[in-house]
């Protein structure tokens, strides 16, 4: 049987990853609601710009039609990924799902978004047309390069992780133009109709529609991001959580473990003592 100073200092360790764990998921709990109230900030930021570019449309077939690609005839598969490897196998299932998508005789380039999605691709011996790293922050930050490098393309497909519950999450494929539809879905049209009839435009209300197309599917992908985001989190909160269960049984073990060693010792101990005492006993019966 090991002895119970052993044992007491692996136990002092577990106690130490049980903590962590216990940090660990606060952290991603506390992530998780900062990132819902972005979400919400986000959908009534897309509801104003929604608003107002419905003013400038007079013709709904012509909204969303990026007119200034210039890779016609091409599609791009964007991946968002994440940054570390504490998101288990989701974000490989991400590369398969994607990889398994295209089509050999269609002309597909790759964008990836988070080191884990390169590594995953770099393993298969595959390089993205272009890479970008996860933004780092919840809140405030930029996809502009992201759309501009994607907008040029015919369609959009972005392959990520989706939050089902806190329990649960699953890969999903959106075309990024029909997320931006999807937004838009129960809004109410503005009633005002800004024509270049009334308004004197610079530049051209045509451009000024245009960029505001390309903000709004910044706004959908940042949407997209930041429940693949939710959804990363929600799975570092479930393993620090099973970590942390774990941990929990092991200390309950091991102090059941260091237990019996001290009673084991204990009662060495007290054999040592009592043959001890019956050696002397002897030894001064016989003199």
């Amino acid at each position: 049987m090991r002895r119970a100073i052993n044992i007491q200092n692996d136990l002092k360790q577990i106690h130490t990853i049980e903590d962590l764990t216990e940090v660990f998921e606060s952290i991603a709990s506390i992530r998780i609601a900062k990132i819902r109230s972005r979400v919400i900030a986000s959908k009534e930021f897309f509801t104003e710009l929604w608003q107002t570019y419905t003013a400038l449309r007079i013709d709904p077939k012509e909204r969303l039609v990026r007119p200034n690609q210039s890779k016609k005839g091409r599609n791009v598969f964007l991946a968002v990924t994440s940054e570390g490897k504490l998101s288990g196998n989701i974000d490989e299932q991400i590369i398969n799902g994607l990889l398994g998508s295209i089509d050999q005789k269609s002309k597909t380039d790759i964008i990836i978004i988070g080191a884990h999605g390169i590594s995953q691709l770099d393993q298969r011996g595959i390089k993205p047309t272009a890479t970008f790293p996860l933004p780092a922050a919840d809140l405030n930050f930029s996809v502009a390069d992201i759309i501009n490098a994607a907008n040029s393309y015919d369609q959009i497909s972005v392959f990520y992780q989706t939050y089902e519950s806190l329990r649960s999450q699953k890969v999903a494929r959106i075309e990024l133009v029909s997320a931006v539809k999807d937004l838009s879905e129960g809004l109410t049209e503005s009633k005002e109709i800004v024509s270049s009839n009334d308004y004197i435009f610079e530049p051209t209300i045509t451009e000024i529609a245009d960029y505001m197309e390309s903000v709004m599917m910044g706004v959908a992908l940042i949407q997209i991001i930041m429940e693949s985001k939710l959804a990363q989190y929600a799975s570092r909160f479930n393993t620090m959580s099973q970590a942390k269960s774990q941990a929990n049984v092991l200390v309950n073990d091991y102090a059941l473990q260091y237990y019996r060693a001290k009673r084991s010792e204990s009662d060495e101990r007290l054999k040592e003592t009592i043959k001890l005492v019956r050696h002397n006993t002897l030894t001064g019966a016989v003199k």
